[in-house]
C-alpha cells in the first residue's frame, strides 16, 4: 500500500477538518444574531426615548420646560444607550408636541465590512 493510499483512508481527523469548514460561518450568524439583537435593543430605545420625552412635553410638566429640558429628558429616557441629548430634535407642530432623532447605528459582524443602519425614530402627541 502506498503512502497516498494510506492517506486517502485514514478518517483521523476528519472531524477537526469539518469543524474548521463550518465554524466561520457559525461565528458569523451567532455574531449577526448578537448585532440583530443589539440594532433591536436600539431602535426600541430611541423609541421610547422620544414618545416619553413628547408626552413629557406635550402635558407641560415641569421636567420638559423648555426645548434643552426636553431633549435631556429624552437622553435620559434613552435606556441603555448614550445618546447626546443635542441629537433629539423637539418642535412643534399641526399633531401637538413632536420629538424625533437620526441615530447611525454601526454593525460589526466578523469577515464582512462594517455596515451603518439609521434608526429613525419620532413621536408626536398633541397638547392639552
Amino acid at each position: 500500500m502506498t503512502t497516498i493510499e494510506r492517506l486517502t483512508r485514514c478518517r483521523g481527523g476528519t472531524t477537526a477538518v469539518e469543524f474548521a469548514m463550518t465554524a466561520p460561518l457559525y461565528l458569523m450568524v451567532a455574531v449577526g444574531i448578537l448585532q440583530l439583537s443589539l440594532y433591536l435593543w436600539t431602535v426600541l430605545g430611541l423609541a421610547h426615548a422620544v414618545d416619553m420625552s413628547a408626552r413629557c412635553a406635550a402635558i407641560g410638566s415641569s421636567t420638559c420646560v423648555d426645548v434643552a429640558a426636553t431633549q435631556t429628558f429624552a437622553a435620559m429616557q434613552a435606556y441603555g444607550l448614550t445618546v447626546e441629548p443635542s441629537r433629539f430634535t423637539v418642535t412643534k407642530e399641526a399633531c401637538g408636541q413632536s420629538v424625533a432623532i437620526v441615530y447611525d447605528y454601526s454593525i460589526a459582524i466578523p469577515m464582512l465590512p462594517a455596515m451603518t443602519l439609521p434608526v429613525d425614530a419620532r413621536s408626536c402627541i398633541p397638547a392639552y
